[in-house]
């Protein structure tokens, strides 16, 4: 059985996943819909993308 610990960090682990595909996910439907640049997806996009990243660094450099 795992310890909480490790089910912690497979959780940390698997909603950054999600954070990083829901951004892949909203600057594909924004691009391909015709958003530009500045336009809410694609921030929202570059947001989920970066939190997601983020996180899975953060994650990596305290497990260490």
């Amino acid at each position: 059985m795992a310890s909480p610990d490790q089910v912690y960090h497979g959780s940390v682990r698997l909603f950054s996943y999600v954070f990083i595909a829901l951004g892949v996910v909203l600057l594909a439907v924004t691009l391909t819909a015709g958003g530009g640049l500045l336009s809410v997806g694609t921030l929202l996009g570059i947001l989920f993308l970066g939190i997601g990243a983020g996180r899975l660094w953060v994650s990596s450099r305290m497990s260490a």
